[in-house]
């Protein structure tokens, strides 16, 4: 099953949304579709979650089925199916572990000059 994400950065801040399911805070994503890119995946999946529009501007392989994007925040389209939140530091609720989240929040940091 193919997968991605989105990490959206901005003056220092990135965007994260509350999976209920999970318990916790993780990066806007999900099942790439049938018939998808990776792209047109997250771009399905950020604005399904967050109501936002994701513009991915670098990509980077993850595994043979995940995709992760940087990108930036377009526009608010409408409420989407989880709360999204702006944050300057990892909270502690988190959906997986705190590791995975403080290399690719850097990662796309660095990608796109927001250091």
């Amino acid at each position: 099953m193919k997968t991605t994400f989105g990490i959206a950065v901005r003056d220092g801040k990135f965007l994260m949304v509350y999976n209920p399911k999970r318990s916790g805070w993780e990066m806007p994503g999900g099942k790439v579709e049938t018939g998808e890119s990776f792209e047109e995946g997250v771009i399905r999946e950020f604005k399904e979650e967050s109501g936002l529009t994701f513009i991915p501007v670098v990509s980077r392989q993850v595994d043979a089925e995940c995709m992760m994007f940087a990108g930036r925040v377009e526009r608010y389209e409408g409420k989407g199916e989880m709360i999204w939140k702006e944050f300057s530091s990892l909270p502690p609720d988190l959906a997986f572990p705190k590791c995975e989240y403080e290399e690719q929040i850097a990662w796309a940091a660095a990608a796109l000059g927001d250091e």
